[in-house]
């Protein structure tokens, strides 16, 4: 390829980013389309970035637009209350970049066809329900398509990724220019991970990362939650909750009070609570995994990300039903801005919140 095949609008928009990953990279990232699922805070600031990386999108949400929507993200204005969040969304996000298709879809999953799903490149689901994901999961294995799951609650975010059986290279020069050959790496499916037990992911070494508290908060909170009927939780869960989450600790290997009381009833009060700092680093290491997997190039998180906001760790689990594998990937400072172009977009989107 070469640079003939951008326009001279496309050139000048792309250029530090053909300059970061190359021009194959670029035009692979603008053949794409991308399901945006939630345009909740966090959905919003994901598909800012989309955006700005030159991918096309198609907003989905069900949900109106409300007060606290306004507050919270970029996108919406007092005169939005009411209107559905995907339509409403749409003419602001498609300001951002008008060199990229925006289009929006308002009907729930269970009035979509199955085959509309073989359209996209990548399908993120933002704060959707546990049997939503594992179903949408299957029907993306089946087309060949990425997805992505992923919810903020409080100062936690929790990101789960599904790319199949996906080929990348690594940029490297000199002697480890060897590991520029094609890597190919299968992804188990979300319902396989969701069968993983917990204490397998702990360490017996005293050193190595432990199991992340994030990932056994969000297991319990859709566990909790999909016993309800998916509806959103209330103080008048509480006592049910802790009993829940004192089984469930049971049941994987963990010791009956992993989490105190305390932390439980916490953990109830935040559950459907996004923060907006949160949300706008989880957002920004989701753009760059969307980015690593459509461009093919360095290798993605392998398969759960978990962000704690109150300790700025973040952590990469693997649970495929074999042995886990645990490192740390990448401090909140540097998953802030890892993935380029949206600095100024980002301060206004905080100054806003403020």
């Amino acid at each position: 390829m070469d640079d003939a095949i951008f326009s001279a609008a496309e050139a000048a928009v792309y250029d530090r980013q053909m300059r970061l990953w190359g021009v194959e990279a670029q035009k692979r990232l603008q053949n794409a389309r991308v399901l945006v699922s939630g345009l909740s805070t966090l959905g919003s600031e994901l598909v800012k970035n989309l955006v700005l990386a030159g991918m096309g999108v198609t907003l989905h949400d069900t949900e109106p637009v409300t007060q606290t929507a306004v507050d919270s993200q970029l996108f919406l204005s007092k005169e939005d209350l009411g209107k559905n969040r995907a339509e409403a969304c749409l003419p602001r996000v498609q300001e951002l970049n008008p060199l990229v298709q925006v289009t929006s879809e308002t009907k729930p999953f269970t009035n979509l066809p199955d085959d509309f799903y073989k359209q996209f490149t990548v399908v993120c689901l933002v704060g959707a329900d546990l049997d939503t994901e594992i179903r949408l999961d299957v029907l993306c294995r089946s087309f060949g398509t990425v997805l992505y799951a992923a919810r903020s609650f409080g100062l936690h975010g929790i990101v789960f990724a599904d790319l199949g059986e996906h080929t990348f290279r690594r940029d490297t020069v000199g002697a480890d220019s060897a590991l520029n050959e094609p890597q190919m790496i299968k992804f188990p499916t979300l319902e396989e991970a969701q069968k993983v037990q917990w204490s397998s992911l702990q360490s017996s070494r005293k050193r190595a990362p432990q199991l992340p508290q994030v990932f056994v908060k969000n297991q319990l909170l859709q566990g909790f939650k999909r016993q309800k009927g998916g509806t959103a939780l209330t103080s008048n869960d509480q006592l049910y909750f802790i009993q829940y989450a004192k089984e469930q600790f049971v049941i994987n290997g963990l010791d009956e009070d992993y989490l105190l009381p305390d932390e439980l009833q916490a953990l109830v009060c935040i559950a459907d609570t996004e923060l907006v700092p949160v949300c706008a680093i989880l957002a920004g290491v989701m753009g760059q995994e969307v980015v690593r997997a459509v461009s093919q190039k360095d290798e993605p998180i392998c398969n759960y990300f978990c962000f704690d906001g109150a300790t700025g760790i973040s952590t990469e689990e693997t649970g495929s039903g074999k042995r886990a594998k645990r490192v740390w990937v990448v401090a909140a400072a540097a998953a802030r801005q890892e993935f380029c172009g949206f600095h100024a977009l980002r301060c206004i989107h905080e100054n806003k919140g403020q």
